[in-house]
C-alpha cells in the first residue's frame, strides 16, 4: 500500500516528505520518474523552510501531475485532491505550520501526515479511475458485454478493464512495446501481462478511457481483441531456434495470423476456436489441445536392404520413444504405430540406412484444454505442402460454423458428427466450394447461448415441450445428477 511505502521512504531512508510520497507513488503506479527528477522535490520540507504548503501535498501534486498531465482536467483533478487532503487530515487547511503543531512528534517528525496523506492519493486516484467495491460498480450491464467483444475484460466488481493488446502470436517491435507501455502508463495502472494466447494484457484501465487508449494504440497500428466466439489469436513455438524444429512454426503461425485471426475477425463462430503450431512432437505449446494443432512431422524413410544388422542399433539407441527396434534376425524395424516422427533416427545409421525422411505437417482437430480435456484427434495425412495445411485450417474453422450447434466446442462438433465423417470433409474441398455460403449463415456464439436456443425452441413447441418433458423423466430415474443440468437450461 502507498502509506506503508511512503512511511518507509520518509522514516527510514530520511526523504522530505514531498519526496517520500513522489517516491512512493513512482513505485506504486510506475510512473516512470528518474532519481533526478524525485530530487527537485527534496527543498519542499517544512513547507519549502517556511511552515507554507504542506510538502507532503506538494509531492501529492507532483504524483497528480506525472500521472495526468497530458488530461485537460488536470487543474480540476488537483483542485478536487487538494479538498480531499483537507477532509483527510481533518484541519481544513494546506498549510505546514498548523499541520505541523497537529502530527509533529517526537521521534517520528510528521511521519503520521505523511502517511495520511499517501493514504488520501491512493484513495483518490482509486476513485478517480472506477476503482470500487463490487456494489458500488456503475456499469450497465449492455456497456460491459460491449467492451468486452473488443478486448477489454472487467476487474470484476469496478469500473476497470483489463485490455488485451494483439501481437503477431508474441512478437512486438521495439516501437510497439513503447507504445503499449506509455499507453499502460496513462491510461492503465502501469502493469503488462502477457496471457497464454501471447496477448499482451494491460491491466487497470477505467470505462471512461477505452476509447483514448485505443486511439493511443493506434499510433503504432496496434489494436485489442482476442475475445468471443471468433477464431483466438494463434500461439506458436520457436522451431527456428530449437534443435528438434522441423518447420518454421511461426512464420506458418504468422500465415494463420493474417489469413484466419485478422481475415476472419468478423466471422462469428458457436464457439472460440484455438490454433496452435508447434514445431515437432515436442508440443511444447499444446497443439494437440487447440481446437486445430499442427506439429511438425519428419517421416523416417528406411531401406531395410542396407541395414547390416549391427550389434549395437545406433537408431534403437537414439530413438527417444523407442519405436525403432531389432527383430529376432537382427534387422531394425519401426514401429509405425508408436513412431512420432519426430526425425531424430534419420541420418544416424554409419550405412546409410535412412538417410532420408520425408518433411511434412500433422493436423490435428477437436483438442480442448479446461475443466473437459479433449486431446484432438490426427487426421490421417502427413502433410507435405504448406498451402494445403493453411487450406485445411480454413476447412476446420468452415466446418465448425455450418455444423457446429451455438455454445459447443469443435471438439463436441466432432464427436457428434463423428470423426471419420469430420475427416473426410476435411480432407475434401466440398467446404471452399461452399464458403460464400457457410460465410453467410447467421451464427451465434457464446458458451450461454445453447441454453437460450434450447429454450427458445421448447417454448415454441408444445410437442417438444412434451417429449422433452417425457424424456427428463427418463434421464432422471437413470441418473438423478440429470436434474441439475435441467434446471440450469431452464
Amino acid at each position: 500500500m502507498l502509506k506503508e511505502k511512503a512511511g518507509q521512504y520518509y522514516f527510514v531512508q530520511d526523504k522530505s516528505c514531498a519526496e517520500a510520497i513522489l517516491l512512493a507513488a513512482n513505485e506504486a503506479y510506475h510512473l516512470g520518474m528518474t532519481e533526478e527528477a524525485t530530487k527537485l522535490f527534496a527543498g519542499f520540507r517544512t513547507g519549502m523552510g517556511m511552515g507554507g504548503t504542506c510538502g507532503a501535498l506538494s509531492g501529492a501534486i507532483g504524483v497528480l501531475s506525472s500521472k495526468y498531465g497530458t488530461r485537460e482536467d488536470l487543474k480540476t483533478i488537483c483542485a478536487d485532491f487538494v479538498a480531499a487532503f483537507e477532509q483527510k487530515l481533518a484541519l481544513g487547511t494546506t498549510e505546514c505550520a498548523p499541520l505541523a503543531a497537529k502530527y509533529k512528534t517526537e521521534g517520528k517528525r510528521c511521519r503520521d501526515a505523511v502517511e495520511l496523506t499517501a493514504e488520501a492519493l491512493e484513495e483518490f486516484i482509486d476513485k478517480l479511475e472506477g476503482k470500487a467495491p463490487a456494489e458500488g460498480c456503475t456499469l450497465r450491464p449492455e456497456d460491459i458485454k460491449r467492451v468486452k467483444g473488443m478486448g477489454f475484460l472487467q476487474h470484476k466488481g469496478t469500473n476497470l478493464f483489463n485490455a488485451r493488446v494483439i501481437t503477431r502470436n508474441g512478437r512486438i517491435t521495439t516501437e510497439e512495446a513503447s507504445v503499449i507501455a506509455e499507453a499502460a502508463r496513462l491510461y492503465g495502472d502501469g502493469h503488462m501481462m502477457m496471457t497464454t494466447r501471447l496477448t499482451i494484457e494491460v491491466s487497470g484501465i477505467a470505462y471512461h478511457d477505452i476509447d483514448a487508449f485505443c486511439a493511443h494504440l493506434a499510433k503504432a497500428g496496434l489494436s485489442v481483441g482476442g475475445t468471443g466466439s471468433k477464431v483466438r489469436p494463434v500461439v506458436s513455438c520457436k522451431a527456428t531456434t530449437c534443435q528438434y524444429g522441423l518447420y518454421d512454426a511461426y512464420a506458418l503461425s504468422d500465415e494463420i495470423h493474417t489469413r484466419f485471426y485478422q481475415g476472419y475477425r468478423g466471422v462469428s463462430l458457436p464457439h472460440k476456436f484455438k490454433i496452435a503450431t508447434g514445431g515437432c512432437p515436442n508440443n511444447c505449446v499444446k497443439p494437440t489441445l487447440n481446437d486445430l494443432g499442427i506439429v511438425g512431422a519428419r517421416v523416417p524413410q528406411y531401406h531395410i536392404e542396407d541395414c547390416r544388422s549391427c550389434k549395437k542399433c545406433q537408431l534403437e539407441e537414439d530413438c527417444p520413444i523407442h519405436a525403432a527396434k531389432k527383430n529376432t534376425d537382427g534387422k531394425l524395424e519401426i514401429d509405425a504405430e508408436l513412431c512420432n516422427h519426430c526425425g531424430r533416427c534419420i541420418g544416424k545409421c554409419p550405412f546409410h540406412c535412412n538417410d532420408e525422411g520425408v518433411d511434412g505437417y500433422k493436423v490435428y482437430v477437436g483438442g480442448r484444454w479446461g475443466k473437459k480435456i479433449a486431446h484432438g484427434q490426427m487426421l490421417h495425412k502427413i502433410f507435405t505442402d504448406q498451402n494445403e495445411v493453411l487450406d485445411t485450417v480454413e476447412k476446420a474453422i468452415l466446418l465448425f460454423r455450418s455444423a457446429g450447434e451455438s455454445g459447443e466446442r469443435f471438439a463436441d462438433t466432432i464427436n457428434r458428427i463423428g470423426f471419420a465423417n469430420a475427416e473426410k470433409i476435411l480432407l475434401s474441398d466440398e467446404l471452399l466450394q461452399k464458403k460464400a455460403e457457410i460465410l453467410g449463415l447467421d451464427v451465434v456464439g457464446g458458451a450461454t447461448c445453447l441454453k437460450r436456443v434450447f429454450r427458445k425452441k421448447l417454448l415454441g413447441n408444445k410437442t417438444a415441450l412434451r417429449e422433452t418433458s417425457e424424456q427428463f423423466f427418463i434421464l432422471y430415474k437413470a441418473d438423478r445428477n440429470f436434474i441439475v443440468i435441467y434446471f440450469f437450461l431452464w
